[in-house]
């Protein structure tokens, strides 16, 4: 709430453009473009204070993107929101870097965010402790209980049930792979 400061969307995302020196039709046009890329376009006369968490981060976002980055950097963008603004806010992350070819470097606790990343950087004491794929990282279950760190729930029921003598591979990230493994 504190990092919006302009009292209408369209004036909050024309922020950061104006403050680099461009030009007000160039503005409008990344303005727009913007709202459009987070989906939030229908907000642009909204008062941001109005808006949910999820909403309120989407429009931070498109004000990243209204100054044109190849990279963004979020540190821990889903933090005190609710599951639908979570999922509004990672849709977005996902669509950014997957349409726009938009570099995210993600920074997050929440393990179920990192399931879907193309690489995953586990920091400990500020050195890096793990690096991998999502399924190299999340399967080593232990490790990261060890770092304090979570698991994806079905992660860890996976790794519960091998605990179990169960014949379920230890790697399993989403509930498909699960329902595959328990049908076999």
């Amino acid at each position: 709430d504190n990092q919006l400061v302009a009292t209408i969307v369209e004036e909050e995302v024309a922020f950061g453009p104006e403050n680099l020196g461009v030009e007000p039709k160039e503005i409008r046009r990344r303005v727009t473009e913007a709202l459009e890329a987070v989906e939030m376009i229908d907000y642009i006369d909204k008062k941001p204070h109005q808006l949910s968490g999820g909403q309120k981060q989407r429009i931070a976002i498109a004000g990243i993107l209204a100054m044109k980055p190849q990279c963004i950097i979020l540190d821990e963008p889903t933090a005190m929101l609710d599951p639908s603004g979570r999922k509004e806010v990672m849709n977005t992350i996902k669509r950014l870097n997957q349409e726009e070819n938009i570099t995210i470097l993600h920074i997050t606790h929440y393990m179920d965010e990192v399931v879907e990343a193309d690489k995953v950087i586990v920091m400990d004491e500020g050195k890096i402790s793990m690096e991998g794929t999502p399924r190299e990282i999340l399967c080593q279950v232990e490790k990261l209980k060890s770092l304090r760190l979570d698991v994806p729930q079905i992660t860890d029921l996976a790794f519960q049930l091998r605990t179990e003598n169960l014949n379920v591979d230890y790697n399993v990230l989403t509930v498909e792979e699960m329902v595959k493994q328990l049908c076999r």
